[in-house]
């Protein structure tokens, strides 16, 4: 009953997204203590918290003093995803050239959250048009050469969470973020990407469509082809 009376005043919210963070909070209340506990990682009397909420609203992510980045799971109690990301993780971190954020598992109340180290600079989709097209071959080279490195990784560590461990690495097909416009961090200054972020959903399979779509930006996509084709020439 609970949950249909918020559905029912959340219809009455503005904007799709609205909606759905403020029914999202509104049916999980402990998020309170979510934040509180987020607090306890701050070396500050007092804390700088800023929060968001995760793709589909399946995360209550906490930044705390721009330092650390802690997520909670919303749908269950995240055991699976947790450990699947940090295999991962733990995995290609040594392969990459673009740098793989250290991650750690918290079991807390019940739930497994993530903690990351807090990665400063600006997403993709924040930079402005032009500086989209005039860093495009700088940005397209560095992106090619990690997305190289790990698709043609194979770690015998993680084989066992291929569809098919079978599967061998080849062209455009293999391990990958799985989500690989939203998720690189660049220096706003000198425009390095400093960073790939979020691999719960990292899987091993074709990745062409990912790089070649995703952005509106031509002139980024025809440099990542250019580059990436490199390596197999």
């Amino acid at each position: 009953m609970k949950r249909l009376l918020i559905n029912i005043l959340c219809g009455f919210i503005p904007g799709r997204q609205a909606r759905k963070r403020i029914r999202t909070r509104l049916n999980n209340p402990i998020i309170k203590q979510m934040a509180k506990f987020a607090k306890k990682f701050s070396a500050n009397k007092k804390p700088k918290i800023k929060y968001t909420y995760g793709y589909r609203c399946a995360n209550f992510v906490v930044n705390v003093d721009d330092v650390w980045v802690l997520k909670f799971p919303l749908r269950d109690n995240g055991k699976e995803k947790s450990i699947r990301e940090q295999r991962i993780t733990d995995s290609l971190r040594p392969i990459s050239s673009i740098k793989i954020p250290d991650m750690e598992i918290i079991e807390w109340n019940g739930m497994y959250v993530r903690k990351y180290e807090c990665i400063h600079g600006v997403g993709f989709h924040g930079l402005s048009e032009s500086d989209k097209n005039k860093y495009a071959p700088k940005i397209a080279k560095q992106l090619a050469k990690c997305f190289y490195e790990i698709g043609m990784a194979d770690p015998k560590e993680i084989r066992d969470l291929k569809s098919n461990p079978k599967d061998k690495p080849a062209k455009a097909y293999g391990w990958n973020n799985n989500d690989l416009w939203d998720n690189f961090i660049l220096d706003e200054k000198t425009f390095d990407v400093i960073a790939m972020i979020d691999w719960e959903d990292a899987i091993f399979g074709d990745f062409t469509k990912r790089m070649t779509g995703g952005t509106g930006n031509v002139a980024i996509k025809e440099a990542l082809m250019r580059e990436y084709s490199k390596f197999f020439e």
